[in-house]
């Protein structure tokens, strides 16, 4: 929804009945690193008078280099309108010797630190299955173990990590400490064939559908005394404006459902 403006992206929020954003600060956006400074204040302002908060900040998939300069303007924005939470972008594994790459990214995320208690706002690593660094729970607390929790965190995905395969109890165990954020989707595997080859995919599909047992997931964070932003990762391909939205809604709905009972 990157061509909606604020108070277009405020309309579509509120219709479809969530009470805030992850709101994608990046390049093409109405709110990108350019522009942060004065944008999301003059946008948090005119949500927070419709009751609409911004849970996190989105960055863009390379947002990893706490040098940059768009850095710290960023950092400096979330800080002055409330959001503390901002995840990161991704360290892509190439081959390299893994405890090598361990060490750079750490350094990294040293960097972040050091900004992130100046401007009092926590960075994220995103369980992002695949070839990416923190790509599990695991993998994350390779990346931000002995750092301070209340800047640099974790943001976990149960649906990538349904894919990576970790064992949910263990894994929120593992990051308990650090754990900041959370992401809601559900992922499916899909068979296929190709000259006479067996291949699998994964794919989004709706919430009810998907490898993820959403109720034992909030039953966790409940165990953990979780208090931070759900997000509802409508990344659905193929679909109209009004297909998405509509899918969406019932995403949101199911877990409002499962609320009670967990």
């Amino acid at each position: 929804m990157k061509d909606l403006g604020i108070g277009q992206l405020a309309d579509t929020i509120e219709g479809l009945g969530f009470g805030g954003f992850d709101l994608a600060v990046r390049p093409g956006y109405p709110i990108n690193p350019e522009n942060v400074a004065t944008a999301l204040p003059e946008a948090a302002k005119e949500w927070a008078a419709r009751g609409l908060t911004i849970g996190l900040v989105t960055t863009n998939f390379d947002f990893v280099d706490p040098g940059k300069p768009e850095v710290e303007p960023l950092l400096g924005a979330c800080a002055e309108v409330g959001c503390r939470r901002i995840k990161l972008g991704y360290w892509v594994y190439q081959g390299e010797p893994y405890w090598e790459g361990v060490d750079r990214i750490r350094k990294a995320l040293g960097g972040f630190e050091r900004l992130c208690r100046k401007h009092d706002v926590c960075v994220a690593v995103h369980t992002h299955s695949g070839p990416y660094y923190g790509s599990n729970c695991a993998g994350a607390m390779h990346l931000v173990r002995d750092f301070d929790p209340r800047y640099v965190g974790v943001y976990i995905d149960p649906g990538h990590l349904s894919i990576d395969g970790e064992d949910l109890p263990m894994a929120i165990s593992m990051v308990r400490e650090h754990l900041v954020l959370v992401a809601a989707k559900s992922l499916a595997w899909f068979r296929s064939e190709e000259k006479g080859a067996v291949k699998w995919e994964h794919r989004l599909v709706p919430m009810r559908e998907g490898l993820v047992d959403w109720l034992e997931v909030l039953e966790l964070l409940g165990s953990v005394n979780y208090e931070g932003p759900i997000s509802l990762h409508s990344e659905y391909e193929d679909l109209s404006r009004e297909e998405l939205l509509s899918v969406t809604r019932d995403d949101l709905a199911y877990l409002k459902s499962l609320l009670p009972e967990a």
